[in-house]
């Protein structure tokens, strides 16, 4: 949560921002204040999308959806404006940290918030789907832990259920792989009991701070939703019996939201349902609204309508002064350390990154919707690139499926992987996501871009925009300090490319080579013949 900064947009519709809440690569959400006084979080598209007609069409999808879902677990639409300049959403705000946060700052939930928890989510999908839409991307950056309980937000790829209308590119994984079904992974019709699997993974990483299913890779995790079991370990006994079930490989076999109500049971009133460190951030987020609407600009005060301060009238004032900035970060430190949680360096870095904003580089100069595909769909398979992948000599023949569905273009899932073994148990992955532009949806660029900014964490990876043989790149941490290595990802135009080295003999600072070589030899076995 920032302030405006210099520049910042005064307001959209009859709605004036104070902040901004968040940014990503569809736009930003923005801290706004209602003329009758109350506050919503409003949704602006960036200018390039606002530009592409698909775009606009697939948003006006997400409005229509948005408007249908009403309930007390959910964050309603308040007002929407998808053919304005900038296409706009307005939702309630809720004063609350997602449970993402919250499990970062504060750990794993006990029992008893996990019920809450679970019978908060099983009450937002049954509003969900009583309206015929399924969510598709619940996890727990899409769930706020509001002083009142849950609340379920982000509606941009819900879809009707049965509607063959695409919303994305054809083959493209819609959802976050740790919280994915596995019909969602092979490409299987969504259903509403995809939500339910996703709502047990959630439940498995409020219980445990992990999500269910955990690897290395995103090959490797795609592979484990599908095939493997669940990682339980942490997880109450108490609770098993209702996550289990959610988890279930068979949508047929996984429980409705209602039975999944049913099964929490009864929960005694409480007028504070989350833990105390939970408190203590809503507590420091509430300062800092309150914070935001005493700095902002514009030439009427601005109605405090953030909890605990309604009724009240303030000042505005020109912008945030550095003091201002400091009196706050120490609120929030101080409300955390009053209720015992220890603040760490993710938590503060991401207070750091909120304030500070980033600019995301595009290279080259001309408009992504303009830029014309680069590679086109090619199938190959793993013996084919034997020997022109570039590799270590001492690694075997690589396994997997190659490149062979040409009619899959994003990620593929297994079917666009190849993996190399050497005897010393090292491992290279490969693995090859192909955009390619289309009406309604956006240029391959664009849609290239999209993902692979979806990768990307600020102060924990590292761009790479020299590469000289793609036109970017990002150095991604290894995801276990015991298993060393690096991991590059690529993107050349409408081409993605993810490798992954990792071994005794690869450490960080042995690796990259390696990784580069074959990362430019990938690239180069999609160049057009």
């Amino acid at each position: 949560m920032q302030g405006l900064g210099p520049g910042g947009s005064a307001g959209t519709g009859p709605f004036r921002a104070v902040g901004v809440l968040g940014q990503g690569g569809m736009g930003r959400v923005v801290l706004a204040v209602a003329p009758e006084g109350r506050l919503v979080a409003v949704k602006q598209v960036h200018a390039e999308l606002a530009e592409d007609d698909g775009f606009r069409a697939r948003f006006r999808r997400e409005v229509a959806a948005s408007r249908k879902v009403s309930g007390a677990y959910t964050a309603p639409v308040v007002d929407a404006d998808p053919d304005a300049p900038t296409p706009w959403l307005a939702s309630q705000f809720v004063l609350g940290p997602s449970l993402a946060q919250a499990l970062e700052a504060a750990g794993p939930l006990a029992e008893e918030p996990v019920r809450r928890l679970a019978a908060g989510l099983a009450h937002a999908l049954a509003d969900v789907h009583r309206t015929g839409l399924i969510h598709r991307d619940l996890k727990p950056s899409n769930v706020l832990l509001a002083e009142d309980g849950v609340r379920v937000i982000d509606f941009g790829i819900v879809r009707a259920a049965g509607d063959q209308t695409r919303i994305t590119h054809t083959g493209a994984l819609i959802g976050s792989p740790a919280f994915m079904s596995p019909e969602q992974i092979t490409g299987g019709e969504p259903t509403a009991a995809g939500d339910v699997f996703s709502l047990g993974a959630t439940l498995v990483m409020a219980c445990t701070g992990r999500p269910p299913f955990a690897a290395d890779s995103v090959p490797r995790l795609l592979h484990d939703v599908v095939y493997a079991e669940p990682d339980l370990d942490g997880v109450p006994p108490a609770l098993r019996g209702i996550i289990t079930p959610c988890l279930a490989k068979d949508p047929a076999a996984r429980p409705t939201p209602r039975e999944l109500l049913t099964m929490v049971g009864a929960l005694a009133p409480a007028a504070r349902p989350w833990p105390e460190p939970v408190n203590a951030l809503i507590a420091a987020q509430k300062a800092q609204v309150e914070a935001l609407l005493a700095q902002a600009p514009g030439p009427e005060p601005v109605a405090a309508a953030a909890a605990g301060a309604a009724g009240r009238t303030v000042r505005p004032r020109r912008r945030w002064s550095r003091r201002t900035r400091l009196l706050v970060g120490a609120g929030v430190l101080t409300a955390c350390a009053a209720a015992g949680l220890t603040v760490g360096r993710p938590f503060v870095e991401d207070v750091y990154y909120t304030v500070v904003p980033e600019t995301v580089p595009t290279p080259g100069t001309t408009p992504l919707s303009q830029v014309a595909d680069k590679y086109v769909p090619q199938p190959f398979s793993c013996s084919d690139v034997a020997g022109k992948v570039t590799v270590p000599a001492d690694f075997d023949a690589p396994q997997g499926y190659g490149f062979t569905k040409s009619e899959n273009y994003g990620w593929g899932g297994p079917s666009h992987l190849c993996v190399w073994h050497s005897r010393y148990g090292d491992e290279i992955y490969v693995s090859w996501g192909l955009y390619v532009t289309e009406p309604g949806v956006g240029t391959g660029a664009q849609q290239a871009k999209k993902e692979h900014e979806d990768l990307y964490i600020r102060g924990r990876i590292r761009r790479d925009l020299g590469l000289g043989f793609a036109e970017e790149g990002m150095w991604l941490p290894p995801d276990d300090d015991k298993d060393p290595g690096c991991v590059l990802y690529l993107r050349d135009v409408n081409q993605t490319v993810y490798v992954q080295v990792k071994g005794n003999r690869y450490p960080a600072g042995s690796c990259e080579t390696v990784a580069r070589d074959a990362g430019r030899s990938a690239l180069a076995v999609m160049a057009r013949p």
